[in-house]
């Protein structure tokens, strides 16, 4: 069994952000699920009289709950965690982007191959609208990444994926 060490782990708030979100969203729900069946069915245990009285606050409260929780649920995780594979060094002997003029996934995936470029070799970059067989062959689905000479992403480079690739592959020995 190996033990692979990967720097990804999220920040403590992350973990803090999550617990609270899904505690928010569960009341949120319950809460209303609970004014739910009291408006329809009627509760047959006694509740506390702010629940009688403060109808409308405690749907404001439920709807607010859900809110809250939905939104922390969504926001995404920090960027500025920094991701190392276990092992430092050049993964690759050429990696090539094939592009094209004006082509905004083109340059999403050069700059992300960029962050990259401890463990990359020098990213080549080749217009496909300059040759026609790359034309043929690569038309609609630029950006094309070709590493060691096979194609490893087409249309958008997935950077999970990438992490994978770098990670499963061995540095190269100097």
């Amino acid at each position: 069994m190996t033990d692979i060490k990967q720097k990804t782990t999220a920040p403590a708030g992350e973990h803090s952000r999550r617990v609270v979100g899904t505690v928010g969203l569960y009341l949120g729900v319950a809460l209303l699920g609970l004014l739910l069946i009291h408006a329809t069915y009627g509760i047959s245990w006694s509740m506390p009289r702010s629940w009688y009285r403060d109808q409308p606050l405690w749907g404001a409260l439920s709807f607010t709950l859900i809110g809250i929780g939905w939104w922390l649920l969504r926001q995404r995780p920090a960027s500025e965690t920094v991701w190392t594979p276990s092992k430092p060094g050049l993964r690759f002997n050429n990696v090539t982007l094939y592009t094209r003029v004006g082509c905004h996934l083109c340059d999403d995936s050069l700059e992300l191959l960029e962050g990259y470029r401890s463990y990359l070799p020098p990213i080549e970059e080749v217009d496909i609208d300059a040759d026609p067989q790359l034309q043929g062959q690569f038309d609609t689905c630029v950006p094309v990444v070709e590493i060691d000479g096979k194609v490893r992403f087409r249309g958008k480079v997935d950077e999970v994926l990438l992490r994978r690739l770098i990670e499963g592959t061995p540095p190269h020995v100097m």
